[in-house]
């Protein structure tokens, strides 16, 4: 465990602050972390949750299937808008995404690359989809394996 006098000779590096979150008790931690580190160094949050549409009938989209899709945005949204909300309260800065589709921790890892961020906060979780746990252990092993900057696993 690092202490706060660790984090603020850190602070140099770690400016934008990337949070993979899906509203798991984990993600949730994960994000308290990243306020409270971001408000010892002054850096910038930035929260990011990966959808999946689903297929209702095998390969085929249906309305059903497109509306749930739009129902679960619409509710992230929401989620995303309390840490905001959370965030200006703190007075750190603040952004966030939603991306569709695709694998969670490739397309966290692209977004962490494009977006150039110092540091990933994450947890572990049980949860995991199919995909994911086809190819992989976890997300967080994916991501720490494969990612283009340092990352605090809590």
């Amino acid at each position: 465990c690092f202490n706060d006098g660790y984090w603020k000779e850190m602070s140099k590096n770690f400016e934008n602050i990337l949070v993979p979150y899906n509203g798991t008790a984990g993600s949730e931690k994960a994000f308290k972390k990243a306020i409270s580190l971001a408000h010892s160094i002054n850096a910038k949050i930035t929260i990011i949750t990966c959808l999946e549409e689903r297929n209702t009938f095998g390969f085929f989209k249906t309305k059903t299937s497109k509306q749930e899709f739009e129902k679960e945005t619409k509710a992230v949204e929401k989620q995303h808008l309390k840490l905001e909300k959370f965030a200006k309260e703190q007075d750190i800065p603040f952004s966030s995404k939603i991306i569709k589709n695709g694998l969670p921790s490739t397309r966290i890892l692209e977004f962490a690359k494009q977006h150039k961020a110092d540091l990933i906060i994450t947890s572990r979780t049980k949860l995991a989809s199919r995909m994911e746990k086809q190819h992989y252990q976890s997300t967080v092993e994916n991501m720490s394996r494969n990612s283009p900057c340092p990352i605090l696993i809590l």
